[in-house]
């Protein structure tokens, strides 16, 4: 019995080491959908987790019983973040992302089908104009700017499920995926032109410049009248 219950202690012990850290974002996935999902962590591949499933595995939405479902949820993501440089520190005020979803499900027999809309995930920060992100520059005769980022996933989904016998479930569905970004940033002219490509700016002072991509080309229109102010 004593035997036992050392390696029951041991084995306790190893656990609560290994499970200090904690995050509450994958990526741009939030670390659950559903209450049902979120309350065991995320598990959402073999059961029955409502309509959040849609998000998790569609094919267990043929788990449920006949008849139709209709789920609304309001999540909140709330981070605490603070940056530094130069010694000094900055707390972003941007601490409350709100998570909807909805879906609604309908089964008959051996077919299930639905739609619903999902926040997938996202976030940000914003630094007041006071902050050591604000740009000195801009603090006399108009105030600084404020430093802001934030990041939205969204997904609309049709999912479609057939159960041609009791133990099997074939699912998929139709996603429609959107995102946004917004970014306010205070910086001057110049620092902007010189991450340019030297196509578009042949005084950067690194070789290429550090930026690319197809927002290059209407960013580069635009800062080129700001960098000679």
């Amino acid at each position: 019995m004593k035997f036992k219950l050392k390696h029951q202690l041991l084995m306790i012990s190893a656990l609560s080491v290994m499970g200090q850290t904690a995050f509450a974002t994958n990526g741009m996935n939030l670390e659950g959908y559903g209450p049902i999902a979120t309350g065991v962590g995320g598990a959402s591949m073999a059961y029955d987790n409502g309509t959040a499933a849609m998000m998790n595995n569609p094919a267990t939405l043929g788990m449920m019983k006949d008849g139709k479902r209709l789920d609304v949820a309001v999540g909140n993501l709330r981070p605490d973040v603070k940056s530094s440089a130069g010694g000094q520190e900055a707390k972003s005020s941007a601490n409350s992302f709100i998570m909807p979803a909805i879906g609604f499900v309908t089964k008959s027999n051996m077919l299930t089908y639905g739609f619903g809309v999902f926040a997938q995930g996202g976030m940000g920060t914003e630094y007041s104009s006071s902050s050591i992100f604000s740009n000195p520059a801009q603090q006399n005769p108009s105030p600084a700017l404020v430093n802001r980022s934030e990041v939205s996933v969204g997904r609309a989904m049709i999912p479609i499920v057939y159960n041609p016998m009791k133990n099997l479930s074939i699912g998929g569905s139709l996603d429609f995926v959107w995102a946004g970004m917004d970014l306010k940033m205070a910086m001057p002219g110049p620092q902007m032109m010189d991450m340019m490509p030297t196509k578009y700016n042949p005084n950067a002072t690194q070789a290429g410049g550090t930026l690319s991509g197809t927002l290059v080309d209407g960013l580069a229109s635009r800062m080129g009248t700001v960098a000679n102010n």
